[in-house]
């Protein structure tokens, strides 16, 4: 990784925070673009602020820092997208549409982090789950945003000198520092990050709903494994991979191990199904292991990595 120069779009985000200190530990040079600067900082990583919706920014940025490689990280998630749509399509796929205009005047890598919200309404008939070449059928806003930039992807691959890897994320948690910050428009893998930060800092915790929802949870440093891998990987077979856990989880499994920390945390799940999200696993991991050298964390060690770095920062 020591010859690239990657370009994170989102880069001060969830993932984005993860992504830019696991690309530069690799030994890249990064390049975070973001519309505000990180909370902390490190001099080893260059910020630049803007909109990922402006492809002459963005060209500009790439030129001058002689970026190789761009991990397409920005755009809004599921349910403020759902809740403004106008403004999720504005971001998320025309921000889309000036990263591949960007990338192919300049003939770059692109690594798109795709979710499997692109699944939609399907039911699995293997135990092993959906597959990347299987049946797509989006049920939301957002779902079918990330399909289309999916195919916009692939389409500038086929037709111009674009080399373009699509990551479908299952749900993702990790440290986002919620008992602080708070979260506005919670998606399902909010709630589990809420069931183990908040107890933690002494605060309870309500999840309404979705409480026995099976679901492939993946964790953070999983994914940014994964787009590492993506950035380094030269002729790839597939340009589409799902990341996941290989694994169902639910958000009562969440709220019954962070008492195993926390033994007087105040934890509420409802069993009621979320009908928001209609399928969240399982989904087959093996292309990914395969082509990418993939491996996911246990579940334990992921948990008891995430409580260490909530109090890490409860220290600091």
């Amino acid at each position: 990784m020591k010859d690239r120069r990657i370009l994170v779009t989102g880069g001060t985000g969830f993932i984005g925070g993860f992504a830019t200190e696991a690309l530069r530990n690799r030994g890249a040079e990064v390049v975070c673009f973001a519309p505000r600067p990180p909370e902390i900082k490190r001099d080893d990583i260059t910020f630049v602020e803007g909109d990922v919706t402006n492809s002459k920014v963005l060209t500009a940025i790439i030129q001058d820092k002689k970026i190789d490689t761009i991990v397409h990280l920005a755009g809004f998630g599921t349910t403020m997208v759902q809740s403004n749509p106008e403004l999720g399509v504005r971001v998320n796929i025309m921000g889309m549409s000036s990263i591949l205009e960007a990338a192919r005047m300049a003939s770059l890598k692109v690594v798109f982090t795709s979710s499997i919200g692109v699944y939609g309404q399907i039911m699995s008939k293997e135990a092993r789950g959906a597959d990347e070449d299987g049946e797509v059928n989006p049920v939301t806003v957002y779902g079918a945003g990330k399909l289309l930039c999916e195919k916009m992807g692939q389409a500038y691959a086929q037709n111009y000198k674009v080399k373009f890897v699509a990551l479908r994320l299952m749900a993702v948690y990790g440290f986002t520092d919620l008992a602080r910050r708070g979260v506005e428009h919670p998606t399902f893998s909010d709630h589990a990050r809420r069931l183990i930060e908040l107890p933690l800092a002494g605060q309870p915790v309500v999840v309404e709903k979705g409480g026995r929802q099976p679901c492939d949870f993946v964790y953070v440093k999983d994914v940014t494994q994964a787009i590492t891998k993506a950035c380094a990987a030269d002729d790839l077979k597939n340009s589409v991979f799902n990341i996941g856990s290989g694994e169902l989880r639910t958000l009562k499994e969440f709220a019954d191990i962070i008492k195993h920390y926390k033994p007087d945390a105040d934890v509420r799940v409802g069993e009621k199904p979320d009908p928001a999200y209609p399928f969240m696993g399982p989904v087959d991991i093996s292309r990914a292991v395969e082509e990418l050298n993939y491996k996911p964390t246990p579940f334990s060690e992921c948990v008891h990595d995430y409580v260490e770095l909530v109090k890490a920062r409860e220290v600091s």
